[in-house]
């Protein structure tokens, strides 16, 4: 699709701003870069990004970390996107386009004039006469903005995801044998939630919940009189101070469980109306911080809560790392780069 060289993912957040790059080495993928940088205040709002600060901390960043790469892929937060999964009557491919637009326009809460409009066909079934789309609607502006900030940086911007779905893509690709599972993934960011629920590999239903992890760090700091700064390093190994770390973790668990009925309550509203059956999700996928904290999660409680397996996975598994050397990057903190593996993994012919 876009030859070996493939796309270099950018996944944008709050707080860190995260790189992966994988290419097509003479038939091995193998992972090239992965690496956070912390974003510049202000650099995101609702309405994109900010071209000036965004196009110099961008090439700052590649030019530093040596990638050569110009061809780049990005994602929105889902809060900002409209996406559906319709089942539409099919048509002829020479058709498709018009038919799918004007479905879209069904979803736009402005003129299409004024919005960016795109669409994925996940299935195709000649027998029922049926398609099921994916369509995702964004406003025009925000599309807009990154790509002129990445001109300014003198990259090429070839490809706009959602981060749910690159986090999906990611899932998909690392652990095949439960892609075709029903599966709800669970990003948490610094600022928000993401949810999106999956069965064979088609989304199929979206939610953003108003819960980030730095609140609860900042509250967490507040209530236990922990400076902001000592909490990293309350995960690492070396840290002496065990009534602290164990005071810490039992505060973030109790808070979880606010996220857990959250999560409950999105899984309620599927069954109920999205569905068209009675069925369990069979897989919650916690990527994000939470995929980080797996092991210091009380995920007996959510489990028997949420009655479903919880699970994490490696972006990084099914790639060869024989040219990387950050270990802690592809082992303890891998969870953070699932967006962004799932961004670069959209330009490899997979």
């Amino acid at each position: 699709m876009f030859g070996k060289k493939g796309l270099v993912g950018i996944d944008v957040g709050h707080y860190f701003t995260k790189i992966v790059y994988f290419e097509n080495k003479k038939g091995v993928i193998e992972l090239i870069s992965a690496f956070k940088e912390r974003t510049p205040d202000g650099i995101v709002s609702a309405e994109g990004v900010d071209e000036n600060i965004f196009s110099e901390f961008i090439s700052t960043v590649f030019s530093e970390n040596k990638i050569r790469n110009k061809n780049v892929a990005i994602s929105l937060n889902s809060s900002t996107v409209i996406s559906k999964t319709l089942s539409m009557p099919l048509v002829a491919d020479e058709e498709m386009e018009q038919a799918i637009m004007w479905e879209a326009e069904q979803y736009a809460p402005f003129g299409m004039e004024h919005v960016n409009a795109s669409y994925q066909l996940l299935e195709r079934n000649e027998e029922k006469k049926e398609m099921t789309v994916l369509i995702a609607i964004t406003k025009k502006d925000i599309i807009e903005s990154y790509k002129r900030a990445l001109k300014k940086a003198k990259l090429n911007l070839k490809i706009v995801d959602v981060d749910v779905f690159a986090v999906a893509n990611a899932f998909f690709v690392n652990e095949p044998d439960k892609a075709k599972k029903h599966n709800l993934f669970v990003d948490v960011g610094h600022v928000s939630t993401k949810l999106v629920f999956t069965k064979n590999e088609i989304p199929v239903f979206s939610r953003y919940i108003d819960f980030g992890f730095s609140d609860m760090l900042d509250e967490a700091s507040d209530v236990l009189e922990i400076k902001k700064e000592e909490i990293d390093l309350i995960f690492e190994p070396s840290y002496k101070d065990k009534e602290k770390k164990e005071s810490f973790l039992n505060f973030i668990n109790d808070k979880m469980v606010m996220l857990y009925t959250q999560i409950q309550n999105s899984i309620t509203f599927y069954k109920a109306n999205i569905l068209d059956m009675e069925e369990d999700v069979e897989n919650i996928v916690l990527v994000g911080c939470l995929g980080a904290l797996t092991d210091r999660l009380n995920l007996e409680f959510a489990e028997e809560l949420l009655k479903s397996k919880i699970i994490t996975f490696n972006p990084f598994n099914f790639a060869s790392k024989s040219g990387f050397s950050n270990e802690s990057v592809v082992l303890e903190d891998s969870s953070f780069y699932t967006i962004a593996s799932g961004l670069s993994l959209r330009g490899l012919d997979l």
